[in-house]
């Protein structure tokens, strides 16, 4: 192989490697993080929420993941932290929940805004089980957000405005839900009708001072206490640092939580079932995302086009088996050849093959039959006289079957006559 036949053929690999890794950097979990969104204890991007978990962890507050469902597995921890929850928590998780709260535990919960078609659809059991709802937002309702009185607001720089809004839901809507409930009864169904206490408002928003919408609220359920945001993104990474509702929720758990209770992060509803190595997600985004399927298969492509065009991917060796190490004998080839033209009865087309070394000798083209062999011979007699080899050829020529042996023989003493000084 040449010296630039191998530069062409490495820069052919490097162009695929190079777009390869382009691609799958562009296309990898952490960068559709925009797109993926996961209010994540694991993710550092600024989705996540690991730094509002190290800042609990540095006021001595520990911190872990869940990674297991919140019934029929581990019991419900004394504190969790359920922000935007992908996978919404079931009515039987939802009562083991509550339950656990009324006993004393602490819940941070921001509800998952789904879309649909009515704000009732967007009620998951674990809202209606505490009594809010999401407000639809109107001009001005997201406006003028403001500090409610409390212990946990106290000293706080001016609010930044939410997002959404939530409320608590009204009698009204209540009764109905009750009435539903109870013309269809869901066996399945364990969560605990809303807590009479109202939803106390930590920041409000709205320019109608006569009424207020919520934007971040606490709820007494039993002896517990549940921190109700309208959004996590304050949360996030990217906000914890710049608002100062993560102070007011740091605050509350801090407040609520006992300085033996660990503060779990929800990462079973977050999608997350257990932890993954490096290898594992990378090969779970290959073979289990559309966009790394398709990028293994422009590769498989790309080097089977390489393959295709005959690039060599290194220099042939010229190196020569040792005698003691030579599988074969070079002349079994030769045999094998002459045994598969015996088999084919294609002796007259070895012989016509053989005579190409003469031919050659003479500058003529390969004879096509016998004809043009007998031409040959008769060609070479009229430049150097009779000659027994010659004589020989064309008596192996003549005979039926063709005598390959008595050819080969003229032809090598022929050519051996004409090297000799």
């Amino acid at each position: 192989m040449s010296g630039a036949g191998r530069v062409r053929t490495f820069a052919w690999i490097g162009a695929i490697a190079l777009g390869a890794g382009l691609a799958a950097y562009l296309a990898r979990p952490a960068g559709r993080s925009a797109l993926d969104v996961k209010r994540s204890y694991f993710r550092t991007t600024p989705d996540g929420v690991a730094a509002f978990a190290r800042g609990l962890e540095r006021f001595g507050q520990p911190t872990a993941p869940r990674l297991t469902p919140l019934a029929d597995a581990d019991p419900v921890p004394g504190a969790l932290v359920l922000l935007s929850p992908t996978v919404v928590p079931s009515p039987v998780e939802v009562h083991a929940l509550l339950e656990r709260v009324r006993r004393g535990g602490t819940l941070v919960y921001a509800p998952r805004l789904f879309p649909a078609i009515t704000s009732a659809l967007r009620i998951t059991p674990l809202m209606d089980s505490l009594g809010i709802a999401f407000r639809v937002p109107r001009p001005g309702d997201l406006d003028q957000p403001e500090w409610v009185a409390h212990s946990l607001t106290d000293s706080l720089p001016a609010p930044r405005a939410p997002r959404r809004a939530i409320r608590w839901m009204t009698s009204r809507e209540l009764q109905r839900r009750r009435d539903a409930a109870l013309r269809e009864p869901d066996p399945s169904d364990e969560t605990i009708m809303p807590s009479p206490t109202p939803l106390q408002g930590l920041l409000t928003v709205g320019d109608d001072e006569d009424r207020r919408w919520t934007g971040a609220g606490l709820i007494p359920v039993g002896d517990g206490h549940v921190i109700v945001l309208s959004d996590a993104e304050p949360l996030s990474n990217g906000r914890v640092a710049d608002d100062p509702l993560a102070l007011v929720v740091m605050r509350a758990v801090l407040t609520y939580a006992t300085a033996a209770d660990t503060v779990f992060f929800a990462e079973f509803h977050q999608g997350i079932r257990g932890y993954e190595s490096t290898a594992r997600r990378w090969a779970g985004f290959v073979l289990g995302t559309a966009q790394g399927q398709t990028l293994f298969q422009l590769l498989l492509a790309a080097f089977l086009a390489l393959a295709c065009a005959g690039l060599r991917f290194g220099a042939p060796t010229l190196a020569v088996a040792p005698a003691d190490r030579e599988r074969r004998s070079p002349l079994e080839h030769v045999a094998a050849l002459g045994d598969l033209y015996e088999k084919a009865r294609a002796r007259r087309t070895a012989a016509l093959l053989l005579l190409a070394r003469l031919a050659r000798s003479v500058r003529r083209p390969p004879p096509r039959d016998v004809a043009e062999a007998r031409a040959l011979i008769d060609e070479l007699e009229t430049r150097r006289g009779e000659q027994a080899a010659l004589t020989r050829i064309r008596r192996g020529l003549r005979a039926d079957p063709v005598d390959l042996t008595m050819v080969a023989a003229g032809i090598d003493d022929h050519l051996g006559r004409r090297a000799e000084p």
